[in-house]
């Protein structure tokens, strides 16, 4: 027994140490930089500008590789084109050359790093794309397909290098609907990234722009600090029950098992954390417990805020952020009980209207319209909504949402603040 005894004691104290050692490895990860980089050779990668004389307008754009960097110049000109545009391409993989699948994974970095010098008199913003292939959207033979995935940010505002969470990059809005993506392949892909794209904003005005790119580099987590934190609580865990048990004798209780509680949906995980709306992955969710008869009259709002653009640059994040917030909390209070709101882009949000007639759903869209009009928002912003109605007929929902959103684009034809049904 005494042996019994002094085994365990010397498996206690093991554990013990080698529960103090990984505490003080995981601790280290979490507290110390600890992160690991990706440089991108500018030297070594093909680079090449793009502007709008390829279809007859009149802007012109050049590049130079320098000793200091990447020298990209860029003289915005206005002509028949609505944006007038140019871009430096940083080409990481040739798609003429290589076979599929061969670009950079980024998926795994956290954060992207622009060490940029900006020579102009105003201040247009900058935008980044990420461009990723996939086969499930992408040709070799057409390089607009591959993915963008895109930031603008306001270099006024931030120091050199910045640094850009690659969780707030976005997929614009004309790509989507060009390519008309099922859900689980809608947002944002950093997997095989074969091309990096920087530029002027989508709004800059006319001028001569001037920048060098000095270095571009990839940041993330080895271990991601959710991965490390719940390894840690765990283990203390599993130590702190041991020390229970040797302490407290085991008791024997009697358990009485309930009936099972009804099926409930929970959808905290799958909703915006910023409006409380369900995303993406909540909406296909939301889809897949419709019975097949909600299918018979099923109805989709697809709801546009109306030159949301613009609110970034005119008042800031944290405006915009309010406006979304409380836009989704008016959809909710004007809708039904029975209908779902989902967020489906930055400004696009999704309602989903069982057993809702073509007709009944463009009077629920007009009626949110109004109430958007007539509400009051954060620093007297006049915020108007315009919406695409479609009702689901002999078809997959896929293309009922395609339907929804062509309808949602006659409304914009149109003007601001208008419905229009599919």
């Amino acid at each position: 027994m005494q042996e019994v005894n002094d085994s365990q004691h010397k498996i206690e104290f093991y554990s013990v140490i080698s529960l103090i050692v990984l505490t003080l490895i995981i601790s280290a990860f979490l507290f110390f930089d600890i992160d690991k980089h990706k440089v991108i050779n500018l030297n070594s990668a093909d680079i090449k500008v793009v502007d709008d004389r390829d279809v007859l307008g009149a802007s012109v754009a050049n590049v130079v590789k320098t000793n200091h960097g990447l020298e990209f110049s860029c003289q915005i000109t206005t002509s028949h084109l609505d944006q007038p545009y140019c871009e430096l391409i940083i080409n990481l993989q040739d798609l003429s050359k290589q076979a599929p699948l061969t670009g950079l994974d980024l998926s795994n970095y956290e954060q992207i790093g622009l060490w940029i010098k900006h020579s102009h008199s105003t201040q247009p913003g900058t935008r980044i794309e990420l461009r990723n292939f996939d086969l499930s959207y992408s040709t070799k033979q057409n390089q607009m397909v591959l993915k963008h995935n895109t930031l603008e940010y306001l270099e006024a505002y931030v120091a050199n290098p910045v640094w850009l969470n690659l969780a707030d990059f976005t997929i614009p809005q004309w790509w989507n609907n060009n390519h008309n993506l099922a859900l689980n392949n809608g947002g944002t892909d950093f997997s095989n990234i074969y091309s990096i794209a920087i530029a002027p904003s989508t709004r800059v005005q006319q001028g001569n722009y001037q920048l060098i790119i000095e270095r571009v580099e990839l940041k993330g987590k080895y271990v991601s600090s959710t991965t490390l934190i719940a390894v840690l609580i765990m283990l203390w865990s599993i130590a702190l029950g041991y020390v229970i048990r040797r302490l407290v004798p085991a008791k024997q209780v009697d358990i009485e098992i309930p009936e099972q509680a009804s099926h409930t949906i929970e959808f905290g995980a799958m909703s915006c954390p910023l409006t409380g709306a369900l995303n993406r992955i909540g909406l296909r969710k939301c889809f897949d417990q419709l019975a097949p008869s909600d299918l018979h009259k099923l109805s989709i709002i697809f709801i546009n805020i109306d030159y949301f653009e613009d609110l970034y640059p005119n008042y800031g994040q944290q405006i915009a952020d309010k406006i979304l917030q409380k836009f989704v909390e008016k959809v909710d209070k004007t809708c039904r009980s029975s209908d779902t709101v989902a967020r489906w882009n930055t400004e696009e949000f999704l309602l989903v209207c069982p057993d809702t007639e073509l007709s009944q759903a463009v009077d629920v869209a007009d009626k949110i319209r109004v109430a958007i009009q007539e509400s009051a928002w954060p620093n007297d912003i006049k915020i108007t909504c315009s919406s695409g109605v479609a009702q689901m007929y002999d078809e997959d929902l896929n293309d009922l949402i395609a339907r929804a959103n062509k309808a949602l684009y006659k409304a914009k034809s149109r003007g601001s603040n208008k419905t229009a049904a599919a």
